[in-house]
């Protein structure tokens, strides 16, 4: 079982200062552009000339969720009001039978519950969430009771009367809400629930989109037989969530069965190297096997949390090192990525090839579908990311740790301090720039270190006596008996990384990684024309440490032709030093190109 982010003390280093910017910057920030846009003031329930977005309440939510986790170590005065004002403002204008959503008890009151495709349960799932960690957090106690009313009337209308339009929602989340104030409450009924809607969904014909098919929003098939990932990638992965969720909590092996295969079809086949899911741009969906174009790729930022959110909880089902080695790729990459480096701006979309003329042009032709954005923005009409980003780094060290059959499980590393199967912990490292571990354990227990898929070279001490520690599983384990001391280096390099042949866009190309990062050029560091970039080796690469992190400089060729649009000479190899940062890094400096795979 994963160690909830509630038991692990974060300390300085890489993560806390993201938690630190996410405190500080980030939360204020989106409260504010959120607030400018009317997501606030949709609450209140007051008929306006511009009517809110039908999924307004979900964002509020998302913020909510975050300021709770946030106001623990960094308690704020201003937050702390801001929370208060908006929870007594929901819980003034839920109607008395507990149904509360700004936009259908304001426009459509004679809707309610019946318009499939509108996002009603996907609201009523972050507010569940919000409030179930408002309550955990200790931040604020009233939001808890008055949407376990509003999931009491949920229960009533479409479990017992079963009087709705439809049956299960357009868009997951409700189901996977429900474990959460299931787990947080202990009252059967929220899971029961949440199996209900499972059950349910796929099993008959409900309304979609007039444009969209049936895997759209997963209701082309009974889950438990789901074994290829398609449809909207956020909408699928939240599912599986539930799945996973639903399953362990009941010992459903069918449930449990299918996620492992959902899962298994992802990672072989439908996932970016950064850790992006959901390739193609029109549905923002799972497409085919190796369909992962580059400039066009979606990878939504929320359906990369919610891979990582998938594979925790699978994690949970049955410790494996591929579902923290999963997780580890998307969270160094694509979500890291969502989010700019002064933290006020944020990513949708996260392509892995950037031509900034193609993108200038884009966005002059119109009704054109698909416009490249290369530099992020503070706030989107569809603005789900970003309390999404805010709320994930929150409770990011939830990542770390595990425990399952007495042995202590280390998962991703970061500088932290946990106390669990026996063995009070505490371990510093250089990582993700540098992959130095450096433990201190005491008590009596077992503890197992995942061995990164990146590391070149494995070296331990224990005491400072050089050791060949039990290795199992990518895993390498460690007997504490009183306090020890050890010392692993995971040697990091930069190295080559080559795509599957079925995958058209990176043909004959290859990409570069270093310890957990892909890295990427930029024009502002290489000039134009990335895409004709010969990388031959990596021998005399050198890595540099940088006030962001670091880059590593190469030896590369840039072809050039004689000018002509097709020619008969061979192009030109033209000698230069390719400079190359981490992908998460990129669009920081202005518009520019950027290229992640090279000849």
């Amino acid at each position: 079982m994963n160690i909830g982010y509630e038991r692990v003390t974060l300390q300085a280093g890489f993560w806390q200062s993201v938690r630190e910017k996410n405190a500080h910057v980030s939360l204020k920030n989106v409260y504010r552009r959120f607030a400018e846009t009317g997501r606030f003031a949709a609450l209140r329930c007051e008929k306006q000339e511009n009517p809110p977005h039908i999924f307004f309440d979900s964002d509020v939510a998302k913020w909510l969720e975050a300021a709770a986790y946030l106001q623990a170590e960094f308690p704020d005065e201003e937050v702390r009001a801001i929370i208060d004002e908006t929870v007594d403002t929901i819980v003034r204008n839920q109607l008395p039978c507990g149904y509360f959503n700004s936009y259908y008890q304001v426009y459509k009151p004679d809707k309610i519950f019946m318009e499939r495709t509108e996002h009603e349960l996907y609201c009523a799932g972050h507010l569940i969430e919000a409030a179930v960690a408002l309550d955990k957090c200790g931040v604020n106690a009233r939001l808890l009771p008055a949407m376990k009313k509003y999931a009491d009337y949920i229960y009533e209308r479409f479990f017992v009367r079963r009087d709705t339009g439809f049956t299960t929602c357009g868009h997951p989340e409700i189901e996977l809400a429900l474990v959460r104030l299931y787990e947080h409450t202990g009252e059967g009924k929220y899971l029961e629930l949440a199996g209900f809607f499972l059950d349910e969904r796929g099993t008959r014909a409900e309304a979609v989109y007039p444009v969209m098919d049936r895997a759209y929003d997963q209701s082309h098939m009974p889950v438990r037989e789901q074994r290829e990932a398609v449809g909207h990638s956020v909408r699928a992965l939240y599912l599986y969530i539930a799945m996973a969720d639903v399953g362990r909590l009941t010992g459903d092996e069918a449930l449990l069965g299918a996620c492992r295969a959902l899962f298994a079809d992802i990672v072989r086949s439908k996932l970016y190297i950064t850790g992006g899911a959901g390739s193609g741009w029109y549905g923002e969906r799972f497409t085919i096997p190796y369909d992962l174009p580059n400039s066009e790729a979606y990878a939504e930022t929320c359906a990369a949390i919610a891979l990582a959110f998938f594979c925790e909880r699978l994690a949970k089902t049955g410790n494996r090192a591929q579902y923290h080695a999963t997780l580890e790729r998307a969270l160094y990459n694509n979500i890291l990525a969502g989010e700019s480096a002064d933290g006020k701006g944020f990513y949708y979309v996260n392509p892995l090839e950037a031509d900034a003329e193609y993108a200038a042009y884009a966005c002059t032709v119109p009704g054109l579908p698909f416009k490249p954005l290369l530099e992020r923005a503070e706030v989107f009409s569809c603005s789900c990311c970003p309390p999404n980003l805010v709320r994930f780094f929150a409770q990011v060290g939830g990542f770390a740790y595990s425990e399952e059959g007495g042995t202590l499980f280390v998962n991703q590393y970061m500088n932290s301090d946990i106390s669990a199967c026996g063995i009070g912990l505490s371990l510093r490292t250089g990582m993700p720039y540098a992959g130095n571990v450096h433990i201190t354990a005491k008590g009596r227990g077992r503890l197992a270190l995942r061995i990164p898929v990146w590391q070149t070279q494995i070296s331990c001490q224990v005491d400072g006596a050089f050791v060949q520690p039990e290795a199992k599983e990518d895993y390498l384990y460690f007997d504490v008996d009183g306090e020890i001391q050890i010392e692993v280096l995971f040697a990091m390099a930069p190295r080559f990384v080559y795509a599957n042949e079925h995958v058209r866009a990176d043909s004959g190309r290859k990409a570069v990684e270093y310890g957990p990062f892909v890295l990427c050029a930029e024009e502002r560091d290489n000039g134009g024309e990335l895409f004709g970039v010969e990388i031959s080796s990596l021998e005399h690469a050198s890595v540099e440490q940088t006030q962001q992190g670091i880059c590593v400089r190469v030896p590369a060729k840039r072809l050039c032709t004689d000018g002509a649009l097709y020619s008969y000479l061979p192009p030109e190899r033209r000698s230069f030093t390719l400079t190359l940062i981490p992908y998460y890094l990129w669009a920081n400096r202005g518009e520019n190109d950027m290229q992640v795979w090279f000849l």
